[in-house]
C-alpha cells in the first residue's frame, strides 16, 4: 500500500470538490469497446448529429478532459447537457478505454435514476455525450447548503441510490465513484447517477475482478487501496461513506492528510455521531467493513435492513413516492442549482478542429463511439 500512497502526496490543499484519482486501465481484466454488448438494437448505427446541431448556452461544470454545456438541440429546442472530451487529453493519461466504456454502458442502461444518454459524436479532436439536462443540482450542491441531511432525507437518496447500484450489478457493471459530486437531482426531487468514467463491465466467472487503483480517495474501498483485486463489493462501501456524509457533514476517516486518512480506512472503526439512530450506526458498520467478506454486499439483504424500513421498493421504482425536498426549479434552463463560478463563465465551443491529415484522422478515430437513443426521437 506504501507504493500507492506516495503518488498522492502526504498533505493535499482541502478542495470542497472531491477529485478522482485515475490509473490506467486495468491490465487484467482489459475492456474495449469491441467487447461490450450492446443492450439496445441498432444503437449503434450510424446518425447524423454533429456539434452544429446544438446551440450552446451555459458552462455547467468542467474537469481535466473537457467541459460540461448547457446545449439547445436546434431542430425542436430540446434542452440537453453536452459533455466535450478533449482525445489529446483521454489519450495522455491513459483513459482511452475508460471513455469507450463510460460511452457503451451510457448507451446500454435503462434506469430511472440514472441518466439518460441520447446522442454521441465526434470530431477528429474532441468526443461528445449529449445527456438529459437535470438541473435540480448536484447532491453536493444541496449537502453544502444544508450541511447535513435528516435520516429520513439521507434514507430516502441512499434506497435510490442503491436500486441504481443494484441495476448496474445485475448488468454485469460496478461503478466504482459514487459521491456527493456524481449524484444529481431532478426537479422532482429523485437522483440521477451521472459519470460512468470510472466503471468497469465484466463478462465471465462471477468472481472477476478488477484491479485498477481509480476513485475519489474518501471513498476508496480498503480492497482498492490494498491493491488485492475488487468487485461489486466497492459500491458497498461507497454507499456507507455517502451515507455516513449525508448524516454528518463529512466523509468518514476524513483527514486533509491522505496518507493518514487511507490508514483510518483500513485500521479504525467508523465513528459514530451521538445523533445517528441505532439502525443508521448498524447499517454504517455493516457497509463500513474493512473485510469485503464481511461486508454488507447483498443489494436484497441491504434493502431488508432496519434502516431502509417502511421503504416500498416497487413505488420507489416508479418514482411514486413523494421525495422529502424539492429542488427550486423556474424552468428547463434555470441553473440557480449549478455553481456560478461555471455558469457566469462564457460559454463557446469552435467548430474549428485541429488540422490533421487523412492518416491523422483515421487513427485518431473512436471507432463505435457516434450513438442515437433509438427511443428518443
Amino acid at each position: 500500500m506504501g507504493g500507492c500512497l506516495k503518488c498522492f502526496g502526504s498533505d493535499s490543499k482541502e478542495d470542497p470538490k472531491k477529485e478522482p484519482i485515475i490509473d490506467k486501465e486495468d491490465s487484467k481484466t482489459n475492456t474495449t469497446s469491441d467487447s461490450i454488448t450492446q443492450r439496445k438494437s441498432s444503437a449503434a448505427a450510424p446518425v447524423q448529429i454533429t456539434l452544429e446541431d446544438f446551440q450552446i448556452e451555459k458552462v455547467l461544470g468542467k474537469g481535466a478532459f473537457g467541459k460540461v454545456f448547457l446545449v439547445t438541440k436546434k431542430d425542436n429546442g430540446q434542452v440537453y447537457a453536452m459533455k466535450a472530451l478533449r482525445k489529446e487529453m483521454i489519450e495522455k493519461r491513459n483513459q482511452v478505454v475508460h471513455t469507450k466504456t463510460e460511452r457503451e454502458i451510457l448507451g446500454s442502461i435503462d434506469c430511472p435514476f440514472i441518466v439518460q444518454l441520447r446522442f454521441a459524436f465526434q470530431t477528429p479532436d474532441k468526443l461528445y455525450m449529449i445527456m438529459d439536462f437535470i438541473n435540480g443540482g448536484e447532491l453536493f450542491f444541496h449537502l453544502r447548503r444544508s450541511t447535513s441531511f435528516t435520516e429520513e432525507r439521507a434514507k430516502f437518496y441512499a434506497a435510490e441510490i442503491l436500486l441504481a447500484l443494484d441495476y448496474l450489478h445485475t448488468q454485469g457493471i460496478i461503478y466504482r465513484d459514487l459521491k456527493p459530486e456524481n449524484i444529481l437531482l431532478d426537479a422532482e426531487g429523485h437522483v440521477k447517477l451521472t459519470d460512468f468514467g470510472l466503471s468497469k463491465q465484466f463478462f465471465g466467472a462471477e468472481n472477476q475482478k478488477a484491479f485498477s487503483f481509480c476513485g475519489t480517495p474518501e471513498y476508496l474501498a480498503p480492497e482498492i487501496l490494498k491493491g488485492t483485486g475488487h468487485d461489486k463489493a466497492v459500491d458497498f462501501w461507497s454507499l456507507g461513506a455517502l451515507i455516513y456524509e449525508m448524516l454528518a457533514g463529512a466523509p468518514p476517516f476524513y483527514s486533509r492528510n491522505r496518507e493518514q486518512m487511507f490508514r483510518n480506512m483500513l485500521s479504525k472503526p467508523v465513528e459514530m455521531k451521538p445523533h445517528f439512530s441505532p439502525a443508521a450506526c448498524d447499517i454504517l458498520k455493516s457497509l463500513l467493513q474493512v473485510d469485503p467478506r464481511r461486508r454488507l454486499s447483498n443489494a436484497n439483504e441491504v434493502k431488508t435492513h432496519q434502516f431502509f424500513e417502511g421503504i416500498d421498493w416497487g413505488k420507489l421504482w416508479k418514482k411514486t413516492i413523494e421525495a422529502p425536498f424539492i429542488p427550486k426549479v423556474k424552468g428547463p434552463r434555470d441553473l440557480q442549482n449549478f455553481d456560478k463560478m461555471f455558469t457566469e463563465e462564457k460559454a463557446e465551443e469552435s467548430l474549428i478542429v485541429t488540422h490533421l491529415n487523412a492518416e491523422q484522422k483515421a487513427a485518431n478515430r473512436y471507432d463505435g463511439f457516434t450513438y442515437k437513443d433509438p427511443s428518443h426521437l
